[in-house]
């Protein structure tokens, strides 16, 4: 205990340095895509979170805190690198936000939205494509290496943000905004393919019922339309491949690729 308080008092500035780079991996690895899910003990998150910090210690210089170091201080600038780090693990999340809401589109479109699962990973409810198309993500997220890109764009943000800047909340907001709005955009892109399938099978049965009116519609349509849905799907997976690997790297700001 004496040789803990020794180096503490002795190594101020750098133990302040360690405990911001160790926030700013503590708050990546609570919003980082499988690392963040509730299956994930919180012993192995600190675990992870402590080695990311050692790991990226050596890149940065030892910080002072702007008006001296005070507890105000320093849990403003904790605050803050923890709100970054959460950021940066959310630009992980963003592909599988936006395979959970094209999922529940194709759902709603196809009428099979009432049909629910257990989410171990959300802790609730999710539809089936949904919870499919999360699936997909999360087997395309680690054959890309994305926990890599995860790691690259922690060392990276640090040219960027330097450790206890100020003035970055403004640019925080702006980007949580743009990020949140790209879900929308990344959703609709992605099911596309199945929902404009259904529409047109929806304009194939309005002429069928109108050329045959014997036939009964509503008896054919349901599973005309849950086998119209697999088949789109299947053929869309190399899309959704391709897609995923060329949004990942752009929404995560790192240069290159997963590989």
């Amino acid at each position: 205990m004496a040789l803990l308080t020794h180096v503490i008092s002795t190594q101020w500035p750098e133990v302040i340095t360690f405990l911001l780079v160790f926030g700013r991996a503590g708050g990546l690895i609570v919003s980082a895509p499988f690392w963040g899910s509730k299956t994930v003990p919180l012993l192995i998150r600190v675990w992870i979170a402590m080695l990311l910090a050692i790991a990226t210690y050596p890149l940065v210089r030892p910080v002072s805190l702007p008006g001296g170091v005070t507890i105000f201080s320093l849990f403003m600038a904790l605050g803050g690198e923890v709100l970054l780090g959460l950021l940066l693990g959310w630009t992980g999340q963003l592909m599988f936000a936006a395979m959970r809401l094209a999922g529940q589109e194709i759902e709603i479109k196809s009428g099979l939205g009432l049909i629910q699962l257990v989410d171990p990973q959300e802790g609730g409810q999710s539809g089936i494509f949904a919870a499919f198309l999360e699936l997909t993500a999360g087997l395309i997220f680690f054959a890309l290496n994305g926990h890599h890109l995860l790691v690259r764009a922690l060392t990276s943000s640090y040219n960027v943000f330097p450790l206890a800047g100020g003035k970055f909340f403004a640019r925080l907001l702006q980007g949580l905004i743009m990020s949140t709005g790209e879900i929308f955009t990344i959703a609709l892109r992605l099911s596309a393919p199945v929902v404009i399938g259904l529409l047109l099978s929806d304009v194939v049965l309005g002429i069928v019922s109108r050329t045959i009116p014997q036939m009964n519609v509503f008896i054919v349509a349901q599973p005309l339309q849950f086998a119209l849905v697999v088949i789109l799907l299947l053929l869309s997976l190399p899309a959704f491949v391709w897609f995923f690997a060329r949004q990942l790297p752009l929404l995560m700001g790192v240069p290159g690729g997963a590989g």
